[in-house]
């Protein structure tokens, strides 16, 4: 996460679509965090080679994991149901409580590939200590899941923290749209990009709500959340079962409103508790799963380092 490797053919061709799309229809607003983390320079998810190129990069992307798709029985319910029931589950959660001075502690696994369409995966786990309050000090470190005791840390002094833990954020699904639309994160658009069209675009709801499921977003605004994509045409279910980086079956829902490929959020097909997330490339009328992440333990934790 230091450097931002070189663009390749695809992503170059992908990313000059992506400008024109931008120029004359706008593009969807990635999601904002609360407090520190909506502006300077942006983290990035392992694995996202386009981040580097700027705001862009909010069209294919949102923040859990899928590495293979198994079985191909039709769905037993539409996304919004699926999102209705993920919505009660959400709200019947515990309250995590944090004060200033602490931080929200973040385990992920992650799961990427070098090349857009080719190539092995790279597991790694990913450990995240994120400030509550405006304190702007976050650390980050990782290792690959095949050498669990060779940690390396990040040097992430030059990005803004990712979602942490999220405060005073809606309870109901109509004033959370409204929020996301009052709070866009900064985007490094091209001229002529109609910011009120991208503010008001229906589909911010995902792209900003699985931006901030990184994080940590109290119960009862997670069920306004997930209701709120509810409310969204456009979100179908994934044919067949899906497991997350941890092994875990699931069923993915597809989001609208991407350009070159899809963005999957997770959930477990009995409890509708929310895994993750995966992401998918379209080329040549081909599609690849490309990165993944899996979200596997969220805690609050009162200094930098420290584990729960």
């Amino acid at each position: 996460m230091s450097r931002t490797p070189q663009l390749g053919n695809f992503e170059e061709r992908l990313l000059t679509e992506l400008k024109e799309h931008v120029a004359t229809r706008g593009v969807e607003a990635a999601p904002t965090a609360v407090g520190a983390t909506r502006r300077g320079s942006r983290w990035r998810t392992p694995g996202w080679r386009l981040a580097g190129v700027g705001g862009l990069v909010a069209l294919l992307t949102v923040a859990g994991l899928a590495v293979q798709t198994t079985g191909d029985a039709p769905p037993t319910a539409s996304a919004a149901e699926i999102l209705t029931e993920a919505a009660d589950t959400a709200r019947q959660q515990p309250d995590l409580t944090a004060r200033p001075g602490q931080f929200l502690f973040v385990e992920l696994r992650v799961s990427h590939r070098e090349l857009p369409m080719s190539g092995a995966y790279t597991e790694e786990r990913l450990q995240r200590w994120v400030p509550v309050g405006d304190d702007r000090t976050w650390q980050q470190r990782r290792r690959l899941e095949s050498r669990p005791d060779e940690w390396r840390t990040d040097d992430v002094s030059h990005l803004a923290p990712p979602p942490g833990y999220f405060q005073g954020l809606p309870t109901d699904p109509e004033r959370m749209v409204r929020y996301l639309r009052d709070h866009p994160i900064p985007l490094d658009l091209p001229a002529g990009a109609d910011l009120e069209a991208i503010r008001n675009d229906p589909q911010t709801v995902f792209t900003d709500g699985s931006w901030m499921l990184e994080g940590y977003v109290p119960p009862q605004s997670l069920g306004a959340l997930f209701q709120a994509m509810a409310q969204v045409p456009g979100a179908t279910v994934v044919p067949g079962d899906v497991r997350d980086a941890a092994g875990r079956r699931g069923v993915a829902l597809r989001t609208p409103g991407r350009i070159g490929g899809h963005n999957d959020l997770i959930f477990d097909r009995e409890t509708h508790v929310y895994l993750g997330t995966r992401r998918v490339l379209i080329r040549d009328g081909k599609q690849s799963l490309y990165s993944s992440t899996a979200v596997m333990r969220l805690a609050v934790v009162d200094r930098l380092g420290q584990t729960p």
